[in-house]
């Protein structure tokens, strides 16, 4: 769902003061989902004092409020607002209630002089506080439907997994690597006791029945050739000497590299459903077979009811002469209930003059007889007809319809050429057709079946099964109807043909089944195999299956292609920080985003977590003109997903870094394409963020070097190749107070490395955490080393802690363990900590820094300046010195900002009771101008560059001299 615009309550609350004619007006929200609280026109110092007279407003009971002159209101007249500037007079307002009664805020209009307020401006300010209601209140409804879509898209899960137990579905594989076959437990109590279970397809297809194996064997081989999916119904061959119906559902799996490698689907019994359609189609081929025969006799009775003629007819039926039933009365030989009931309706016909028409069966005759008496002058004419086998046969019809209509399958009988000649006609639905189709009998009787095709019924598969009836075959298909209310479902569709006596076509008897549920779990499955369900995005493997067929385009097209890997950036704050339903509800909205960035024939796919992946193709035969598209594509796309997004009330703003790689048939595999584009996504982060950048074959050779340079790391730790050299810091008469550890890396064929080149390499592999830990070991043990030696003992040493390092579950722990073990005085190591581990979990910072604090360890926050510092939190932490970055330093004489910056950080870190120390101190005048700004500690080149520890010793005995 597309989220709602911003409300303009900003021209809402300026068109009230317009249409009330009034100097101000102010909308003050009290909804906590609001994205402000207030928004006013005219007398914006008044917004924060009016509170009095907003409860009034809220507590008026619902209704509006006008106050013609606040000064003679003796509740108000002394108000702040009232008796001093601005002098507030005329106010009047309406109350914002939502639809369950909670008080949303006040709509109000005001004005420094004394007004009546008139009915039409009251009127049109309820309006508008009726407008922001409804703003306010579609956002709570937009929410609690997106809430329920989540909850329902869950339930929809659940029952899949139910539907696939129910329907007695399970899956099947087929490796075609070694031919080797994988089929569910059931089948081999489909199969019968004592079976082995087939473990090639050559073994399964003996248990097919004959006439079946070829055709298993051809979708099979045509799926795995041409990967085209099939589903097949046939029967197997169980034990002893039976058969059961089997449906077999099979589609391609394909490897990294695109190449079919199996073939997998479902295998369902399927043999009770088949019982049930042929005997429905028994059921109703008896029905349209079954006619009724009609004879009929005459006689003629006097007014006596007894008998004047008889026919040869009636003779036959009443078996009697007519020597003996002349004279007799009609009613004598038939029993005493038939003949009480036959003389009742003739004696009625001769006593009303009309006609009686009744059916009654005649146990002397042993048979049902209809009887209809029509009386004149001299008596009755009275008809008779055997209507035993009407009678027969209206109780076998009764019962046929009976049993077709309480059956769930759809039963249509088609009279396949009407006498008219207008085409067939429909002349038997049963119940289950209304209930499916909405339709009822009068509806469709004597209609044609094509009312029931629609926009997605398929002809051709309506072209095949007719083509089948033609040549008097049984016709099976699915096909899509369409119900009375436009609705569409899927029916399992078996027609057979019926043939009067002369061999000639009469009827077509249909049995459909509703397969809607199995269409959409069929679909569900497929869709789960190939769509990631949060975004409805192609996941991966479809992308990899689509990308390979757009390489094999590439051959015959030479048109170029171009992908995209687009990976969100800081998601992983998103989602620690406001939880993982708004880092859900952000995926959506991107995929969306990226969607309408691209055209309908462009893939659009996500990866897994916060990758997508964007697929240009037919960009054109010319590389240049390709690349220039694909940058103006890209470019959109980061525009795009700049804007704002709306997460359930909570506005976010997002940037990506994309990665492009172009495509054609000079290309190599999938896998490499990949590869390239996450490589350029990368670059665009070190470059970064927010950008774009397009593969280049340096970015290759970059991560080979670093790759080779993180291996090297590794084999320096465990040669001991890292050695820590010391850098002095001394306070204002230039006396040493201690060091700086520093990390230094002699490798045997490079010589000394800079730490610029492999500590971020260290970073992103991981090793920075064994460094780092060794450092702070090192620094212990010299610091145990000097405490033994007075003139050495009061120096402290500073250790840098990266924030992996410092985010490790173990860190104080490991600072605790190499302060026990050393021995030293706690105070003497100092930890120099890095301002990116404000940027998020500061909470769980603050506590790591307190912990470390308590035990006496002195803290230092490095670079600062340069990173995530906010005063708020600055306050709060525990900290006992600021390092100003040296880059402030370096152009402290030069630039004015760098100066102003030098001292706001001294003037902060005294106001907080922090030392401050400059890094990069070079010149005797960056220390003397630091040094007039109050600044107590320095460390650089000007004093002595960084030195092995027996270097230093040396250079620390000379300064003490």
């Amino acid at each position: 769902m597309a989220p709602l615009p911003e409300p303009d309550f900003d021209g809402l609350v300026q068109l009230a003061a317009t249409v009330c004619g009034t100097r101000a007006a102010v909308l003050q929200l009290v909804d906590d989902e609001a994205p402000a609280s207030s928004w006013s026109v005219g007398l914006p110092e008044v917004v924060a004092g009016l509170t009095d007279f907003y409860a009034r407003v809220l507590q008026a009971g619902g209704k509006p409020l006008t106050i013609p002159d606040a000064a003679a209101d003796p509740g108000l007249s002394r108000h702040p607002m009232v008796a001093g500037p601005p002098g507030l007079r005329f106010f009047a307002a309406v109350p914002l209630i939502a639809a369950d009664g909670t008080p949303l805020g006040v709509l109000a209009v005001m004005d420094s002089a004394v007004r009546t307020g008139r009915d039409a401006d009251l009127s049109a300010l309820d309006m508008l506080g009726r407008l922001v209601v409804a703003q306010l209140d579609l956002r709570r409804q937009q929410q609690r439907l997106a809430d329920r879509n989540a909850e329902q898209e869950q339930q929809n899960q659940r029952r899949l997994q139910i539907a696939m137990r129910t329907a007695q579905m399970s899956s099947w594989a087929l490796d075609l690597a070694d031919n080797s076959l994988t089929l569910p437990p059931e089948f081999a109590a489909m199969l019968g006791t004592g079976t082995a279970m087939p473990g090639t397809l050559d073994e399964l297809l003996q248990h097919y029945a004959a006439e079946s194996r070829t055709r298993i064997r051809q979708v099979i081989t045509e799926c795995a050739r041409n990967a085209a999916p099939f589903d097949e119904e046939a029967q197997i061959l169980t034990a002893p000497d039976g058969r059961r119906w089997v449906r077999m559902i099979g589609e391609v799996v394909r490897g990294t590299s695109g190449a079919v490698t199996r073939i997998q689907g479902i295998l369902q019994d399927i043999n009770a459903r088949k019982q049930a359609q042929e005997e429905t189609l028994r059921l109703a081929m008896r029905l349209t077979t079954t006619l009724a025969s009609i004879t009929e006799a005459f006689v003629t009775l006097d007014r006596e009811g007894r008998f004047t003629y008889l026919n040869q007819e009636s003779e036959r039926l009443l078996q009697h002469s007519t020597a003996e039933l002349l004279g007799q009365e009609i009613w004598q030989d038939f029993g005493e209930e038939v003949s009480g009931r036959l003389r009742q309706h003739i004696q009625r016909a001769l006593t009303t003059n009309r006609q009686v028409e009744f059916e009654n069966f005649f146990p002397p005759l042993g048979k049902w007889l209809e009887v209809r008496a029509y009386p004149f002058a001299e008596g009755l004419a009275v008809y008779f007809r055997d209507v035993s086998e009407r009678r027969n046969s209206q109780e076998q019809l009764m019962l046929l319809e009976t049993g077709i209509a309480r059956l769930n399958d759809i039963v249509v009988i088609v009279e396949a050429s009407p006498r008219h000649g207008s085409g067939p006609q429909i002349v038997f639905v049963n119940d289950a057709f209304e209930r499916h189709t909405g339709y009822t009998r009068e509806e469709v009787l004597s209609r044609m079946p094509g009312m029931l095709q629609g926009p997605e019924t398929r002809e051709d598969e309506l072209a095949r099964i007719f083509g089948a009836l033609q040549q008097w075959k049984q016709a099976r298909g699915e096909l899509v109807i369409y119900r009375k209310d436009g609705e569409s479902f899927w029916v399992d569709l078996e027609i057979v043909s019926v043939a009067a006596q002369n061999g000639d076509l009469t009827h077509w008897v249909a049995v459909g089944r509703d397969i809607t549920q199995r269409k959409a779990a069929d679909e569900k499955i497929h869709h789960l195999a190939f769509y990631d369900p949060l975004t409805e995005l192609p996941n991966r493997q479809l992308l990899l299956e689509r990308l390979e067929q757009a390489l094999e385009d590439c051959a015959s097209t030479r048109q170029e292609g171009v992908l995209m890997f687009i990976d969100l950036d800081n998601f992983k704050i998103l989602n620690d920080t406001l939880g993982h339903s708004k880092g859900d509800l952000l995926l959506q909205k991107v995929a969306v985003r990226l969607k309408g960035c691209v055209r309908k024939l462009d893939t659009v796919a996500r990866l897994g977590g916060d990758e997508f992946v964007v697929m240009l193709q037919d960009l054109g035969t010319q590389p240049e003109a390709a690349t220039r598209k694909a940058q103006i594509v890209a470019e959109k796309v980061l525009a795009t997903l700049r804007e704002p997004y709306d997460l359930a009330g909570y506005q976010h703003y997002s940037t990506s870094s994309i990665g492009v790689t172009p495509f054609n048939i000079r290309q190599g595999s999938v896998s490499e394409l990949l590869k390239q584009a996450d490589l350029a996504m990368y670059q665009a982060k070190t470059m970064g963020r927010n950008t774009v950048c397009f593969f280049d074959p340096d970015m290759q050779a970059s991560v080979s070097a670093n790759a080779a340079l993180s291996t090297d790391l590794r084999a320096g730790l465990r040669e001991h190749q890292f050695l820590v050299h010391y850098q002095p810091q001394v306070d204002r008469e230039q006396r040493i107070t201690g060091v700086e550890a520093l990390l230094r890396w002699k490798h045997p064929q490079r010589g000394m490395v800079s730490p610029a080149e492999f500590i971020p390499v260290a970073e992103e592999s991981g090793l920075i955490l064994p460094l780092g830990q060794w450092v702070l070991e090192q620094a212990c043990l010299q610091l145990a080393v000097w405490q033994k030696q007075p003139e050495t003992a009061g120096l402290s040493i500073a250790v840098n802690v990266s924030v992996r390092q410092f985010r490790h579950p173990d860190f104080v722990d490991m600072v605790m363990a190499a302060i026990k073990h050393s021995g030293i005085q706690p105070h003497n190591l100092k930890l120099e900590l890095t301002e990116s581990l404000l940027a998020d979990r500061m909470e769980i910072a603050i506590a790591k820094m307190g912990t470390l604090k308590a035990l006496g360890v002195t803290l230092a926050l490095d670079d600062f300046g340069m990173g995530y510092s906010s005063l708020s939190y600055l306050k709060r932490l525990p900290l006992d010195q600021l390092k100003i970055d040296k880059s402030f330093i370096a152009d402290v004489f030069s630039d004015p900002n760098d100066a102003a910056i030098c001292s706001a950080i001294i003037s902060l870190a005294q106001s907080l009771g922090l030392d401050v120390i400059a890094e990069g101190v070079e010149t005797e005048a960056q220390r003397s101008f630091l040094a007039g700004l109050g600044c107590g500690y320095y460390q650089g080149f000007l004093f002595c560059p960084p030195l092995p520890i027996a270097e230093f010793e040396t250079f620390m005995r000379g300064a003490a001299t």
